[in-house]
């Protein structure tokens, strides 16, 4: 009985690099599983190399933590994940990055068997008004919007133990330097949201 329970525990992921592992092919499709324990050997014995992926490209870690781990899948896009407490278990927090060419990410849970969570919503994304000053008047706001066609947002985990959730917006890169001046006294140039019970807030 012992040695099952031993077992059972030694089988059960419990830092990042066991979800990173396990991860069944949906998030890292460029990266076999093989691959992926190669690239954690590599990095926890000092050697960060660019490991070869499906695409004829290179994937690279950049950080593992025992909670967070950001992975260079390509030129064009990083992945980090983030595990979080919801109540008792263990959630994943995955966010995506791709250059458009301008940074924009998306964010996505799953539970701990990489089942991804549509009912639990511990972040919700930003959106454009979220970076208005207070100050700026309902009017004003609805003018703004109507200026902006795309509100590319990125995300992007850090602080200490990579409890902060930074939200930037990339209008200074897609607008021209002419419309982007016009518009910079209105918008914060980023949020930051903190890991809390479970909830990034």
């Amino acid at each position: 009985m012992l040695t099952v329970m031993l077992a059972m525990l030694a089988g059960e992921a419990r830092t990042v690099r066991d979800f990173f592992a396990s991860e069944p092919g949906d998030v890292f499709t460029l990266l076999t599983k093989t691959t992926r324990l190669d690239m954690i050997d590599y990095y926890d014995n000092g050697t960060v190399v660019a490991a070869s992926n499906n695409m004829a490209g290179t994937s690279q870690i950049d950080t593992i933590t025992n909670e967070y781990l950001r992975l260079q899948v390509s030129d064009a896009k990083t992945v980090e994940m983030r595990l979080m407490r919801w109540k008792s278990d263990t959630i994943i927090a995955v966010v995506e990055t791709v250059e458009t060419p301008v940074k924009d990410s998306r964010i996505t849970f799953y539970n701990k068997h990489w089942y991804q969570l549509k009912e639990i919503k511990p972040f919700k994304m930003p959106t454009m008004q979220d970076f208005m000053l207070p100050t700026v008047k309902k009017d004003k706001r609805k003018e703004l919007m109507q200026q902006i066609a795309f509100p590319l947002i990125e995300l992007s985990f850090g602080g200490p133990g990579f409890e902060q959730l930074t939200a930037k917006h990339g209008l200074a890169e897609f607008l021209s330097k002419e419309e982007w001046a016009k518009l910079k006294p209105y918008f914060r140039p980023s949020l930051t949201y903190h890991i809390q019970n479970g909830k990034i807030k």
